[in-house]
């Protein structure tokens, strides 16, 4: 196992497109943090959208873990560690620890450049440190998560165009059934119906304001599922945890969420690739 580590760190080190990911996401939180103190309609502090690599982190690691694992398919090194002796669970799990550090790294290097820029730009925290560090654990289990989804297509299919394919759309439906869970979370308990009695160009006083109960709002049971399907989902997590939508969330289930996702890829992926043929 440590010598399929060394080897996978050392080409991950060498690998260009790695580089590219990561300097795309350093250069994206250091634009996030440019565009919050020049916006001229609102006052941004430097925990607003702090974690926005969590928003981004999916479409990148399916890109990067697309082409990376699927090299080893194309230039014959899977069966090549096979056949000196490696067993397949050491392979596939030192595959996914590489692309989980890569995933890290490239979360690192966004962290990093929001800091630099938006601590002048924007001032220190104004919430405790302890929200922003269990932000950022959510983030790195997060980005896990997404890396061993990934593997594992990546791992079970020969084919890195195709695999880059499914990856990419999967993460574009993961982030569209996040949306879908959010829109109801996000609708206002009650809303406002203007005064029918006013003429045009007549403005409402508020005298005769009318609020009624919105029939789309959640509540009971029917809210908290939506809550808790909102925080396993990684679409889901990627939106609260990027400070698109971030009310009332649980981080330890959000951790535990990401946790289990690690969990259930690894082992499925494993049962998978004991099985299957690469000739």
């Amino acid at each position: 196992m440590l010598k399929l580590l060394s080897a996978g760190f050392f080409r991950l080190w060498k690998d260009k497109i790695f580089w590219l990911g990561f300097w795309v996401l350093t250069a994206f939180g250091a634009l996030d943090r440019i565009g919050a103190f020049m916006d001229p309609t609102e006052t941004h502090s430097l925990e607003d959208t702090f974690w926005i690599q969590a928003l981004v982190i999916g479409f990148v690691l399916a890109a990067f873990i697309s082409l990376f694992v699927g090299a080893e398919y194309e230039n014959g090194t899977i069966r090549n560690k096979i056949a000196s002796g490696h067993f397949r669970s050491d392979i596939y799990l030192a595959n996914v620890i590489v692309c989980i550090v890569a995933g890290w790294l490239m979360c690192f290097g966004c962290l990093i450049s929001s800091l630099l820029v938006g601590i002048p730009a924007l001032g220190f925290f104004h919430i405790a440190l302890s929200e922003i560090f269990l932000q950022g654990l959510c983030v790195f289990s997060l980005s896990a998560a997404y890396a061993a989804i990934f593997c594992f297509i990546a791992m079970l299919n020969t084919n890195r165009a195709v695999t880059a394919i499914i990856s990419i759309l999967l993460s574009f439906l993961l982030i569209f059934a996040g949306t879908a869970v959010a829109d109801p979370l996000n609708q206002p308990q009650q809303y406002y119906i203007p005064d029918a009695s006013l003429g045009t160009g007549e403005i409402d006083d508020g005298e005769n304001l009318k609020m009624i109960l919105n029939p789309d709002y959640l509540e009971g049971t029917e809210r908290r599922a939506y809550e808790i399907a909102f925080e396993i989902l990684p679409g889901g997590q990627s939106i609260q945890l990027s400070g698109m939508l971030n009310e009332n969330c649980s981080y330890m289930e959000m951790f535990f969420a990401s946790s289990a996702w690690v969990v259930l890829s690894c082992g499925c992926g494993l049962a998978f690739f004991r099985k299957k043929d690469l000739r």
